[in-house]
């Protein structure tokens, strides 16, 4: 198996065409697990690590290998909004995890927060 961080290091490259020497530069900031419970009655539980990476202003991402649709650059308000139950494209449901943990982290929420 190849260790979390080089899994960063080679999804950046496969989902954004982000460079190896960028992504290196991603700081590890924890991870979220979950279980869930298919239509078969199945138990899965996962574990997600969440990287922080800052990119510079100039970076455009570019789909490289068809996984990803397309790209937007979102501030604080614009990310927490795409997680309402109401917002119009919703996101895989996993992903609400990683998000929730980065607001909280960034401060943009609390854990008393709606």
């Amino acid at each position: 198996g190849i260790s979390p961080m080089e899994n960063v290091v080679k999804e950046c490259a496969e989902e954004a065409g982000i460079p190896q020497n960028l992504a290196e530069q991603a700081k590890p900031a924890g991870a979220v697990s979950y279980a869930y419970c298919d239509e078969d009655g199945n138990i899965s539980k996962s574990l997600l690590f969440c990287y922080d990476l800052e990119l510079p202003p100039d970076f455009i991402p570019k789909a490289v290998d068809g996984e990803v649709q397309e790209f937007f650059l979102w501030d604080l308000d614009q990310v927490a909004n795409s997680i309402k139950a109401d917002y119009h494209d919703p996101i895989k449901p996993n992903c609400y995890l990683v998000i929730i943990d980065f607001l909280l982290r960034m401060g943009y929420i609390t854990p008393e927060s709606p």
